[in-house]
């Protein structure tokens, strides 16, 4: 589900505030100035997260925005903004590189980096958050395309890729969870293909997803551990490979498939039964909801990978 934030529900005594402390904990630690009186203020913004992506669409009057250099150091997980402009016109600058976009384009910039926005005039942004790892594209890949302008005027794809991350923006596709967790995939693999096809190296293009399928393999599994009929041939299938490919590609990466969704399932059983907040969820609930379809089973291999039962460790009573 997504929050809105909506400047005329907040008094305007308080809007600049509550603004900023909307923004910062619920996307990142930024400064915003806004270039009129609070009572002009015009903001519609809204804060979604489906899987490993994070989405801020937000509409607003003249405004500037700017990660600092203390910011930028602070302890976090490097991420990623994939930015879209839907309306108006923006500058984003980071490092030597500074862009305008106007509608129909795209630039990334990364979070550990000092980076400032100025919308002068009414703009419409979509910014796509992703953990770096996440991304999983080579740093010398991303650095390529770092503050650079995307359009469909320099880049072949741009032309397919902007409408479709600028749909998930204004419709309602992240409200609804399963269709949220279905666009994901195909949303960080279109982002994939548009920074390969922005670097015009076959070769360089063909690397971040050849490089990167074990981790993206694995990043889907822990996504998906909830779903009954995750195995080694729907993984395949979602990733475009043979059963045979994926075996060889873990293989090398030296992951064993169905250990590593065992033990990620079992430890997200074990977070949750010590989840405090979930004390009245039955445990063969638990279990079922992180893809364990037999109480028994589950018992019985949760106790050999920790030592006691799913109830002993509930209660600390072992």
């Amino acid at each position: 589900m997504s929050v809105v934030l909506n400047s005329d529900d907040m008094p305007v005594i308080d809007r600049e505030a509550m603004i900023h402390e909307a923004i910062c904990s619920g996307v990142l630690p930024v400064e915003i100035r806004w270039d009129r009186p609070a009572d002009r203020i015009d903001l519609h913004c809204r804060l979604a997260t489906a899987g490993p992506l994070n989405f801020n669409s937000a509409r607003s009057s003249d405004n500037a925005l700017w990660r600092t250099a203390r910011q930028a150091r602070s302890d976090h997980e490097p991420s990623v903004f994939v930015a879209v402009q839907g309306v108006g016109s923006s500058r984003i600058s980071q490092g030597d590189r500074q862009t305008t976009l106007r509608p129909g384009d795209v630039t990334i910039y990364e979070t550990t980096s000092p980076y400032s926005i100025t919308n002068p005039g009414l703009t419409e942004l979509h910014y796509f958050q992703v953990a770096r790892s996440a991304l999983a594209l080579p740093q010398g890949t991303l650095d390529q395309v770092l503050g650079a302008r995307i359009g469909p005027d320099n880049n072949p794809l741009a032309s397919v890729v902007t409408p479709f991350l600028a749909s998930l923006g204004r419709g309602d596709v992240l409200d609804r969870p399963r269709a949220a967790e279905l666009v994901v995939a195909p949303a960080l693999e279109l982002v994939r293909a548009l920074v390969a096809a922005h670097v015009e190296d076959e070769d360089l293009a063909r690397e971040p997803l050849d490089q990167s399928l074990a981790f993206r393999i694995q990043r889907y599994v822990a996504d998906h551990l909830g779903d009954r009929d995750l195995s080694a041939e729907t993984i395949a299938a979602a990733h475009h490979v043979s059963v045979r490919q994926l075996y060889k590609v873990m293989a090398q990466a030296d992951i064993r498939l169905a250990d590593t969704i065992r033990r990620q399932r079992l430890e997200a059983c074990r977070r949750e039964l010590r989840d405090g907040r979930r004390r009245h969820v039955a445990i063969a609930t638990v279990s079922a909801r992180w893809g364990f379809a037999d109480p028994s089973h589950f018992s019985r291999v949760f106790r050999t990978e920790y030592g006691m039962t799913p109830h002993e460790w509930r209660t600390g009573t072992s």
